[in-house]
């Protein structure tokens, strides 16, 4: 059941309304960008939300068998009317964002709002510089997630995590951290290729992950090393960083982790090991062993990648 104001459940008992929808997304470090379905822009709580961005709702269908809800929508987000830059796509920064849809009565806003559903932000595309949302998930997504623990003949722990949680892991990946600086960068390759200097890691194992401490690149996000040459100091990432890589800039680099049983080995850590890479997998009447050429583990009989 939905908490309607009172004076707004009385507006819309009329026939007559001046309603409008506000969708609110909020990002994970705090901020608020607004947008609206009216024709202007509408301040409601402090939150201007946009009307020049051809925001539009196109179905909203909840079920009462707790399936996931349907929310289709469609949001220019350009840079000059909702603040969500192409930029800030590609650094990351609308990962693990929220919506939520709201309905007012924008002649009387201080009636109150109404919200009409809420979730996560799903895709995000970038198309000829300009940001558009067109995947709206409902939190009812959230209990599709796998909850508690399956097979697997890979390592089902999150690197560096605790040992105590679920997917306890207990290396401190923290420690692993090697600073460095860019001394120069491939010119047909800048967003991905460089060179370093101050680097100690030699060699560099085939698992490891570079963040960078300044410039436009800097943030939380760690990029995969593609591979290392440790004649030159080069380091090539497997996905191009979202700007360009530039003499100067610092990073960090350390060791990651490809979930194998050697790999634990090599950390010490076998103890924590959340794999079953010596039970065999049976399909049929057939039995895969771990030395088969298969990798990943099984659900009940579904082979798991």
């Amino acid at each position: 059941m939905r908490a309607i104001p009172a004076a707004l459940k009385q507006h819309l008992q009329q026939n007559v309304t001046t309603t409008c929808r506000l969708l609110r997304i909020t990002m994970r470090d705090g901020r608020v960008f607004g947008m609206t379905s009216l024709d202007a822009d509408v301040v409601y709580e402090g939150v201007t939300y946009s009307a020049a961005n051809g925001f539009d709702s196109s179905v909203i269908a909840t079920d009462s068998d707790l399936s996931v809800d349907n929310a289709e929508g469609y949001a220019l987000l350009s840079a000059d009317i909702s603040g969500i830059t192409a930029e800030m796509v590609a650094a990351g920064e609308l990962d693990d964002a929220q919506w939520e849809m709201r309905l007012i009565n924008w002649a009387s806003p201080e009636m109150g709002h109404m919200i009409i559903d809420a979730g996560d932000l799903g895709e995000v595309n970038v198309e000829d510089g300009v940001v558009y949302a067109p995947e709206l998930l409902s939190y009812a997504m959230r209990l599709r997630q796998p909850i508690g623990h399956f097979w697997s003949r890979l390592c089902r722990a999150t690197f560096g995590s605790p040992a105590q949680s679920q997917t306890g892991c207990g290396v401190n990946a923290d420690a692993l951290w090697i600073s460095a600086t860019v001394s120069n960068v491939s010119a047909d390759e800048s967003n991905r290729v460089f060179a370093a200097t101050g680097l100690t890691l030699d060699p560099i194992p085939r698992v490891a992950r570079v963040q960078f401490t300044s410039g436009p690149n800097a943030g939380s996000r760690a990029y995969q090393v593609e591979g290392y040459s440790a004649a030159s100091g080069t380091i090539a990432l497997i996905e191009p960083a979202p700007f360009p890589i530039e003499a100067g800039q610092t990073f960090r680099i350390r060791p990651d982790c490809d979930k194998s049983p050697a790999a634990c080995l090599a950390y010490g850590n076998w103890l924590n090991y959340k794999g079953e890479s010596l039970i065999p997998v049976g399909e049929g009447t057939a039995v895969l062993t771990p030395s088969a050429s298969m990798s990943g583990g099984f659900m009940g009989s579904e082979i798991i990648e």
